[in-house]
């Protein structure tokens, strides 16, 4: 592992953020299991949250992958933290705190889908520039398959914006998780030295 101080200190931000993000999720994930009716669970939210504590404990796992960048400027610094905190604002739009006009998270989800959608292109796009950051041999390692997971997950999330019926957005989200943990179990299970 690294022990550029630089690198250490961006890992330390970096792991609070993402903490907060999981910690979102696992306390929304609850307090369904705690009221189930309370809020309205629903099959579209679920998906999507589980989707979500799958990509983020998987972004953190790969953001290993910084310890090899040899010189941070702050831009770098930056990018990282915003591209961190967009994920946090992902999970966040799947627990809003006040669902009062909306009744349920299912309709929230449906009615607010250009704010989820939107968040899950942007942590897409981000994801190449992160990628980027880690060097060419992380491009090598990763392969074609990461240029078509980064299409199928734009596609998702256009149409996701576009098609606001329950059952696209059911086969949406229920796809998405399945591409989601097939990804990540079949291409990127361990972290490979560059």
């Amino acid at each position: 592992m690294a022990t550029d101080p630089v690198y250490l200190h961006i890992r330390v931000v970096l792991s609070i953020i993402l903490g907060l993000s999981i910690t979102t999720l696992l306390r929304g994930l609850a307090s369904i299991i705690e009221h189930p009716q309370r809020r309205g669970w629903s099959w579209i939210h679920l998906c999507w949250v589980v989707w979500a504590l799958i990509s983020v404990v998987s972004f953190w796992w790969w953001e290993f992958g910084l310890g090899q960048v040899r010189q941070w400027t702050f831009e770098l610094y930056l990018f990282v933290i915003v591209y961190c905190a967009c994920w946090f604002m992902l999970c966040v739009l799947l627990f809003p705190d006040d669902l009062r006009e909306f009744g349920s998270y299912e309709n929230y989800l449906l009615q607010r889908r250009g704010g989820f959608f939107g968040m899950l292109a942007l942590v897409t796009l981000l994801d190449l520039g992160d990628t980027a950051i880690k060097g060419h041999s992380r491009w090598q390692m990763l392969g074609q398959a990461y240029l078509v997971h980064t299409a199928i997950m734009l596609a998702i999330a256009t149409l996701g914006i576009v098609c606001r019926r329950r059952p696209v957005q059911l086969g949406l989200a229920l796809a998405a998780l399945a591409y989601q943990c097939g990804y990540f179990l079949l291409e990127y299970f361990t972290l490979a030295s560059d």
